[in-house]
């Protein structure tokens, strides 16, 4: 069959992996480079100010070792190599006190003395992140339909941690999270603790997408502007920008769902249900070499994934510290980090890469009929993979793409 796959990020370009043998593939997307939200400098994103032999991603940099069981599936038959990761997390007041998370009172306090006072510290948070877990797991997956994660979380010190963790997975303004999916977020959050084992794909995450490439013998278009999507009796007929129709049997759409109303000429009122309410969100992170907004705190040691609170109106902010993610000698190289929120504490001159993400805006309403989007993937020529079909992360995207591609053989 001729398949038309819209959108070359992880859901697109996984199941254009798993489909070109058996059909002929063309991929459609809209930016002049492949990988979506994947954006590893030095590799799909380049003419950077960043040495050559370094790569850094401006995105997702790790994954959960095992809790992604389609992700590590699809490394193996790439023959990706992953590698183990370490995820310590403090978090930074505007009164100027600041707690570490567990992984960092176990790995980077000096003596039992430093230990036991920042233990001290965060006993009064365990409590409260103890209580929550409690309830997370009680949860029925019945109960947490149709519920937001304001019915979980209050704005406790412990709240603004997990708070921040989906704020960063799912690329979420902070002052969203109260009407965050609780059934996305809870799975998430109940095994995303400080003995939770990570790893990282060596060579940056576009890595594994280079090696779909070689291995894709299909057609790629980036840069491709379609105006409508139409489907008929017999498939599918999709029309450029130029006026250019091409006709395919099948077409796959994955994208954000807030692009499929866009794309459809002929959205029934079965899709209007399920994709309406889905809306866009757009933020900014940034790659720096600025460590200065450190000193404020007394810090020299820089975790992995920081928190700042940026005023006293519940903004919140976050630095993840890429030398240490990525093992780069900091003699060697510039402090490498991953920031979002904290402009106003980094020095312009000192940034040397924005990214603009562009991903769909999570809430109850949303994600409402996302089951019935699965439920009739097929129905009138048509398939739907991503993120937001799962848990909204990266196993979400490729589980689907193996979803379709159990589909269509």
């Amino acid at each position: 069959m001729k398949i038309a796959i819209i959108g070359a990020g992880a859901a697109g370009m996984t199941t254009a992996y798993l489909l070109n043998k058996q059909h002929e593939i063309t991929i459609f997307e809209k930016q002049p480079i492949l990988g979506g939200n994947i954006r590893t400098l030095n590799k799909n994103v380049t003419g950077v100010n960043l040495d050559s032999n370094l790569v850094l991603d401006n995105g997702v940099i790790e994954f959960q070792r095992d809790h992604f069981p389609n992700f590590h599936k699809l490394m193996k038959a790439l023959n990706v190599k992953m590698v183990p990761g370490q995820t310590s997390s403090e978090l930074f007041l505007s009164d100027g006190h600041c707690y570490k998370s567990g992984a960092g009172i176990i790995h980077h306090c000096e003596g039992l003395k430093e230990r036991v006072a920042e233990m001290w510290k965060v006993l009064p948070i365990l409590k409260g992140y103890l209580l929550f877990l409690l309830a997370a797991f009680r949860a029925k997956p019945e109960q947490l339909h149709n519920q937001p994660m304001s019915a979980y979380l209050n704005d406790e010190i412990h709240a603004v941690w997990l708070k921040m963790l989906l704020m960063y997975a799912y690329s979420m303004p902070y002052q969203k999270i109260a009407d965050f999916p609780a059934e996305i977020a809870i799975p998430l959050l109940r095994h995303s603790s400080m003995f939770t084992k990570w790893d990282r794909v060596e060579g940056g995450v576009y890595s594994y997408i280079e090696k779909i490439v070689e291995q894709f013998d299909g057609t790629i278009h980036c840069e491709a502007n379609i105006q409508t999507i139409v489907r008929t009796a017999s498939g599918v007929v999709i029309t450029m920008e130029n006026g250019e129709s091409l006709s395919f049997d099948k077409v796959v759409f994955a994208v954000t769902p807030e692009q499929v109303l866009k794309l459809l000429g002929d959205a029934s009122d079965d899709e209007q249900r399920r994709f309406g309410a889905w809306q866009e969100n757009q933020l900014e992170t940034v790659i720096h070499t600025d460590i200065s907004f450190y000193k404020h705190f007394g810090i020299s040691y820089y975790s992995e994934f920081d928190v700042f609170q940026t005023d006293t109106h519940g903004h919140y902010g976050y630095n993840a510290y890429l030398n240490r993610l990525y093992g780069i000698d900091a003699s060697k190289y510039p402090h490498y980090s991953l920031a979002y929120n904290l402009d106003k504490r980094i020095n312009p001159d000192k940034i040397i890469h924005r990214q603009q993400h562009n991903t769909p805006l999570y809430s109850v309403a949303a994600i409402r009929y996302r089951h019935e989007v699965i439920a009739n993937n097929g129905e009138n020529h048509t398939y739907h993979a991503g993120a937001y079909l799962g848990e909204g992360l990266h196993e979400g995207a490729i589980s689907s793409a193996f979803a379709i591609s159990e589909l269509l053989g």
